[in-house]
C-alpha cells in the first residue's frame, strides 16, 4: 500500500509524464524531452532521480505501467462472471489500444523506442508479454506451468499482430478493431479444427 509521503511522489511523476507525453510526438523519448517535461514543471532532474533514475528510459516505462495500471482498473469494473472468455480477453486488449490511442504519435514514438530494445523491461516481447499478463491477471487466470505460458504467449502474438493494424489505422479504432475481431476468430477457428482432427491436447486461451 502506498504511503501518505508516497502520494506527491506519484503525483509529481504523473505531471512530468504528462507533459512529456505533450513533447514526445516531436522530439520523441528523449533525454532531452525528460528535461523539458522536468522543467515544465520547475523541478530539475536532481531532484526527482529517486522517482526516474533513468531518465528517460524511467518515464517510457512509467508510461507503460500507467496503461496496464489502467487494463487492470477496466478489468476489475467489468462483470467478469456473466463473459466468456474470449470476450473478456478482447476486451482487455481493446483497453490497451485505446488508452494508446488517446496518445498516439507519443505512442508511436514509445513503441518505436521499444522496437530498438532487443532485450529488458522495454523491450517489444517483454513489453507485449506484460500486456497480456496484466490481461489474464485481470481476468482472474490462475494457471501455471505450460498453459500460463501458452495463454500468454499466444495473447503476445495477438496484441503483436494487432498493433501493427493500429499503427497503420493511425488509432482508427474500427480498423484495428475488426483486425482484432479477426485474429481471436482465427484462434477459435483453430480450436475447432484441433478438436476435429484430434490433436494432440495443446489448450488455446480463447
Amino acid at each position: 500500500m502506498p504511503t501518505p509521503e508516497d502520494a506527491p511522489t506519484a503525483l509529481l511523476r504523473q505531471k512530468i509524464l504528462a507533459s512529456a507525453l505533450e513533447i514526445a510526438p516531436v522530439s520523441g523519448w528523449t533525454e532531452e524531452t525528460y528535461l523539458a517535461a522536468c522543467a515544465e514543471n520547475e523541478v530539475s532532474p536532481d531532484d526527482v532521480a529517486y522517482a526516474f533514475p533513468s531518465g528517460a528510459a524511467s518515464l517510457i516505462l512509467l508510461y507503460f505501467d500507467t496503461l496496464k495500471a489502467e487494463i487492470k482498473d477496466e478489468l476489475a469494473a467489468l462483470p467478469l462472471d456473466e463473459m466468456r472468455i474470449r470476450d473478456k480477453v478482447t476486451q482487455g486488449v481493446a483497453v490497451w489500444f485505446e488508452a494508446l490511442s488517446r496518445h498516439h504519435a507519443a505512442s508511436v514514438k514509445a513503441l518505436d523506442w521499444s522496437l530498438a530494445r532487443p532485450t529488458g523491461p522495454l523491450s517489444m516481447p517483454e513489453l507485449l508479454w506484460g500486456v497480456a499478463d496484466t490481461i489474464w491477471r485481470g481476468i482472474g487466470d490462475t494457471s501455471d506451468g505450460f498453459t500460463y505460458y501458452s495463454k500468454r504467449t499466444t495473447l503476445s502474438a495477438v496484441l503483436g499482430s494487432t498493433l501493427a493494424a493500429w499503427r497503420g489505422a493511425e488509432s482508427n479504432e474500427p480498423a484495428w478493431r475488426e483486425f482484432l475481431d479477426r485474429r481471436i476468430e482465427n484462434v477459435m477457428s483453430f480450436e475447432k479444427f484441433k478438436a476435429q482432427v484430434k490433436l494432440p491436447e495443446v489448450k488455446l486461451p480463447f
